[in-house]
């Protein structure tokens, strides 16, 4: 079968998208727009959404996409900003999957939603010091999410020191908002099992499992896909990025 990758940018959003047939890149990347528009119409409206590094009570007149980042912002306690890419990730994978998609693969600047009926590789890149990471996704460990979230790239703010906090879950907005809870946690490398551990604990069955790296030192805990060697060569031209960031660590679709 084959896999066809695109890039989409739309306004600051830059996502990849894996499929099987050209028809599911236009139902993905309208339904990309359609959430980030009405996001940014709530935001306009509820400014607080956007800034808010709390989680947040919303009104029952909330769109869906709202609702959902601030439920799993408040599971995390983080603000519901911490799930937009993962949420969106989900959203328009599940809307290719739904229109018959055989793989539905969305990467939403470093989040991943995936559903496949064949083997796909999700390359992590942690630095020099550390080897890429692969994990094999399949249709027996998809659908899956996998969020990742770091204090060195990226647009995100964090309260923490944390090369790379990786996590999988069944539910891209619950992912998304535990990687930004670990990465807040890992200051030091002393940290890493301890948050680990405590975010496992808070999201319960709601997380797959995790693993967090500060500097060469990297930790894991629950269930997580199939381990691989990544082939580190062009991981670079692999890795969604910004152009005012440094490529030295993220997530990438290892083709």
């Amino acid at each position: 079968m084959q896999k066809i990758i695109k890039e989409f940018s739309f306004k600051e959003t830059n996502v990849k998208i894996i499929s099987d047939e050209e028809k599911y890149f236009a139902i993905a990347f309208s339904e990309i727009e359609k959430q980030y528009l009405e996001l940014e119409k709530y935001i306009k409206k509820n400014p607080l959404f956007q800034s808010s590094l709390e989680p947040l009570k919303l009104e029952n007149s909330a769109p869906k996409i709202a609702k959902e980042m601030a439920k799993a912002g408040k599971i995390a306690n983080v603000g519901p900003m911490a799930a937009v890419a993962g949420t969106i990730a989900e959203f328009a994978a599940r809307k290719m999957f739904k229109a018959g998609a055989k793989i539905a693969v969305v990467e939403n600047g470093g989040d991943i939603f995936a559903i496949t009926k064949v083997p796909i590789t999700i390359g992590i890149f942690a630095g020099e010091k550390l080897p890429a990471l692969g994990f094999e996704l399949n249709s027996k460990n998809t659908p899956l999410s996998i969020c990742s979230s770091s204090s060195y790239l990226g647009h995100s703010f964090s309260f923490g020191k944390c090369n790379l906090a990786t996590v999988f879950a069944k539910k891209g907005s619950v992912c998304d908002a535990f990687a930004t809870a670990l990465c807040n946690s890992v200051k030091k490398e002393e940290d890493i099992q301890p948050s680990l551990e405590k975010i496992k604990k808070i999201a319960g069955t709601k997380i797959e499992g995790a693993l967090a790296v500060k500097h060469s030192k990297i930790g894991l805990i629950g269930k997580i896909p199939p381990l691989k060697k990544s082939e580190k060569k062009s991981v670079e031209g692999k890795i969604t990025k910004s152009k005012d960031y440094t490529v030295d660590k993220g997530i990438f679709l290892d083709l």
